[in-house]
């Protein structure tokens, strides 16, 4: 009987120091996945693309500095914000294609009122995250697009006096060709004769030096 006490004992103590080892071993794991969700925050706040998150309620629950710079919005505006995403995301353009992905293009109103233009990709089927109903990569691309309609103005058929070279723009009305082209563009002009009708204006001209 002795024995079975002594052999109990030594079965509990075995037990209670393999408990602590994996006890102690939880923890770490615990301390060094906190320590892994902290760095991977820390680079999705440094990455200068647009990042959010929401749950399974749809609110907002991760953003990132470029999210903060591009929307006016600060972490204090985003604490209580019932409708914010209805602000970030109110105006859907359409697919688009960014560096050979796939993204869907969303006019956003900023806190101070101005409209910008968001490439966003949906990576939460891609790459679920724990706790992350939703989450998305967003590009502001306003400036391309502002750049792009500029350079579409200039493109197509433009219809043009055969006789004067007017031009006829979006309202009917005829505009001097280099008036058109310096109020459609950033490009101006600076005038000179051709040797051809230097030739026909003044013959007496030698077009040689």
């Amino acid at each position: 009987m002795p024995q079975n006490d002594s052999d109990l004992k030594a079965q509990l103590l075995a037990c209670e120091k393999a408990l602590k080892v994996e006890t102690s071993r939880r923890l770490s794991a615990e301390v060094t996945l906190h320590e892994t969700r902290q760095r991977f925050r820390r680079a999705l706040n440094a990455l200068p693309v647009i990042i959010y998150a929401t749950d399974q309620d749809g609110s907002l629950i991760f953003y990132n500095h470029e999210f903060e710079r591009v929307s006016g919005y600060a972490a204090d505006d985003l604490q209580d914000a019932p409708g914010l995403l209805d602000l970030l995301l109110r105006e859907d353009e359409g697919l688009c294609r960014v560096n050979d992905v796939t993204c869907r293009k969303w006019k956003i109103e900023t806190k101070d009122g101005r409209e910008k233009v968001v490439a966003w990709s949906e990576e939460s089927s891609t790459v679920p995250l724990s706790g992350w109903r939703s989450w998305k990569i967003g590009l502001d691309i306003t400036e391309l697009e502002t750049v792009r309609e500029k350079v579409k103005i200039l493109q197509g058929l433009l219809p043009i006096c055969a006789s004067c070279k007017k031009i006829r723009d979006a309202k009917g009305i005829w505009t001097p060709l280099e008036t058109y082209i310096a109020e459609q563009s950033e490009a101006d002009f600076t005038h000179g004769i051709c040797p051809a009708c230097l030739a026909m204006l003044y013959p007496e001209i030698d077009p040689e030096p």
